[in-house]
């Protein structure tokens, strides 16, 4: 992508109430997010001439949602996927305003998770063909889900860091902690503490329940436009620095160097774009559908050094008050999941200040990152200012 470091600014964010049974359909939750995404903004449904959105077959199409929002968009995108896609179709929204085809985009992930269609449910040949290519054949050894999948990932990584459970304790903990300052995360009241933590059973080591995602019923909104046009929005913008946009690695029926991970490429490129260091980043959403997740997308982007990163989460640096506050609603770990757009809502109300005043405020916070992870083979990330 070439240099569109703060030309592009997000403008507004939505999301509908996040329950275990909705009652209703993911049109009606997009409905709900997008028009608080527009309010948000300060704009008319009219003023947004794209829209996108990204799913597993589990959602309505942006074309419906367009027709019960009232408008007649330019531009209609539905892709398939979950985790970074909310970071690629900013990058695609932004290529379209660069193009002069569009000025104003709503992108956004509708889906009934917990009372529908559920990505994590396990053994359901449809789910594994269409979550993993050729899934079914991996099936009969009992690899049927995300959290065996990436357990197995995890399992070797922490053998070779000595990265150990309590260490994807902490990041539960900080998560879940966060929660509690947000009264619109599904844990909120929820607290847990490490022995509570040690004492869950594991679903598939090393996971337990806390270590996985939140599957629920709920529908997010984003709004891109131009820094120019961000003028006239009520909202204050927040501008993109820079992206990197679904790196890979080798698929993982073909991979070769199960060491190395598609977000190792990403830091690189992603920093460079954004004109900023690691260090230069105050407030993060990092990608959770599981703890170890985290753990290893912190050793890519340059937070913590290989073998060092369990210490880092140990000494509460995800934490607000820490040298890297994280997923300060609760993340996908506690406050809900929708593939990722969850997180970059947060980031962009932290990056607003808009809990002023608050203990759920990460103090002058200037410049955030935030990562996707679609699995150790694609990976993308952008970095924001205020």
């Amino acid at each position: 992508m070439g240099n569109i470091s703060n030309r592009y600014a997000i403008v507004g964010v939505g999301e509908s109430e996040r329950s275990r049974k909705s009652g209703t359909t993911p049109l009606h939750l997009a409905l709900d997010a997008a028009r608080a995404a527009i309010e948000d903004a300060g704009l008319n449904a009219t003023d947004i001439d794209g829209v996108m959105n990204y799913n597993t077959n589990d959602s309505c199409t942006s074309h419906e949602l367009a027709t019960y929002l009232g408008v007649r968009p330019k531009y209609v995108k539905d892709i398939q996927g979950g985790g970074s896609s909310t970071e690629m179709l900013i990058g695609d929204a932004i290529s379209l305003i660069e193009s002069g085809m569009l000025n104003t985009v709503l992108i956004y992930r509708s889906m009934n998770g917990a009372s529908g269609q559920r990505v994590g449910r396990g053994y359901d040949p449809d789910m594994l063909q269409t979550a993993l290519s050729g899934g079914s054949f991996i099936m009969p050894y009992g690899s049927a889900s995300p959290s065996q999948w990436f357990g197995m990932y995890a399992t070797r990584h922490m053998h070779e860091t000595g990265i150990r459970k309590e260490h994807l304790g902490h990041v539960c903990l900080s998560f879940y902690d966060h929660a509690q300052r947000n009264p619109n995360a599904f844990l909120h009241g929820k607290p847990l503490t490490m022995e509570d933590y040690l004492a869950t059973p594991d679903i598939s080591s090393p996971f337990n329940i806390h270590d996985s995602c939140l599957e629920l019923d709920e529908g997010n909104a984003i709004i891109v436009t131009s820094a120019e046009r961000a003028k006239d929005c009520k909202s204050k913008p927040v501008y993109i620095m820079g992206m990197s946009l679904r790196q890979t690695h080798p698929h993982v029926h073909y991979w070769n160097d199960i060491d190395q991970v598609a977000a190792d490429y990403v830091g690189e490129e992603l920093y460079q774009n954004a004109g900023v260091k690691p260090e230069d980043v105050q407030v993060a959403a990092i990608y959770d559908c599981f703890s170890w997740v985290v753990l290893r997308q912190l050793e890519a982007y340059g937070f913590a050094p290989r073998g060092e990163v369990g210490d880092f989460v140990a000494e509460g640096n995800l934490r607000i008050g820490g040298k890297l506050p994280t997923n300060t609603a609760g993340g996908m770990l506690a406050e809900g999941y929708t593939h990722g757009m969850n997180n970059a809502i947060e980031i962009v109300r932290q990056l607003r200040h808009e809990y002023k005043g608050t203990d759920r405020q990460v103090e002058d916070c200037e410049i955030g990152i935030c990562t996707g992870w679609s699995g150790p083979d694609i990976a993308g990330a952008m970095i924001l200012r205020n």
